[in-house]
């Protein structure tokens, strides 16, 4: 009997399966447990999202959004891998800084809308900073944790053969600790689409988030099942599309996760 690890397109057939397995379980609940207008059937929901899609209500929803979502995510990773890999090469600076850390990276986005309205008011900046805000702690807990754990026997390998301090940095300390970051990043990443819709459902005026929270005011729950999907979609595109850009460009860095 063939092995099935080894057919073609295995992925493929098993996210569709698992997509089709959870389509399945929506009609179900839908149809026979619960009431349609409160979870309305996929079918619904996708001649709801037709129109919608045809209009370019949606994708004008999407671009804006996507748009808020790639420029705090990127800001707030640069910025959480130089503070990070300065953290974890420093221990005075750690050790200095670390409760200031804790004691922050608790307040979630959510929690900082109100500040972030008062600072920034309810313009792209504000929806940028709570991107930044989800981001930031997720990837330099992550960055720090991947450079304190480059091992120590490449490091000296390193040295015996005359790298200096700098080469060892960027040629031993970073790749192994990029396995940590890169999941730091991922993690984030769901992180940043968390953030978005609850900022964008109490302080804007376009966005997924404010189509969900004018849908919930008219009770048109088939509209908001289209946000929710729609949302659900985009961050699954964008994970896979990081994991590609990841497997093509840091492959020889993720073979293996850095022990000390």
């Amino acid at each position: 009997m063939r092995n099935f690890a080894a057919v073609p397109g295995r992925g493929v057939l098993l996210t569709a399966g698992s997509i089709a397995i959870a389509f399945l379980s929506w009609q179900v609940l839908s149809t026979f447990i619960f009431n349609p207008f409160l979870i309305p059937p996929p079918l619904e929901v996708i001649r709801t999202a037709i129109p919608m899609i045809l209009s370019g209500e949606i994708l004008a929803d999407v671009s804006i959004s996507m748009s808020r979502v790639l420029v705090g995510f990127a800001f707030g990773s640069l910025a959480a891998i130089v503070f990070g890999v300065l953290l974890g090469r420093l221990q005075l600076l750690h050790d200095l800084l670390d409760p200031i850390i804790e004691l922050m990276r608790y307040l979630s986005p959510t929690a900082m809308i109100p500040i972030a309205v008062i600072w920034f008011g309810i313009g792209e900046l504000s929806k940028y900073f709570l991107i930044f805000w989800g981001t930031f702690f997720i990837v330099l807990v992550n960055t720090i944790a991947g450079v304190w754990r480059a091992p120590i026997a490449r490091q000296r390998a390193a040295e015996c053969l005359g790298a200096n301090q700098l080469q060892i940095f960027v040629l031993v300390v970073i790749p192994s600790a990029a396995p940590y970051i890169v999941t730091g990043m991922r993690v984030a990443m769901a992180s940043s689409f968390m953030s978005i819709i609850p900022a964008e459902i109490l302080a804007a005026d376009s966005g997924i988030g404010y189509l969900l929270q004018k849908s919930s005011m008219l009770l048109q729950t088939n509209r908001i099942f289209v946000a929710l999907l729609t949302i659900c979609l985009l961050g699954f595109v964008f994970d896979r599309i990081f994991r590609f850009l990841v497997a093509r460009t840091l492959a020889r860095f993720m073979s293996f996760v850095a022990v000390t």
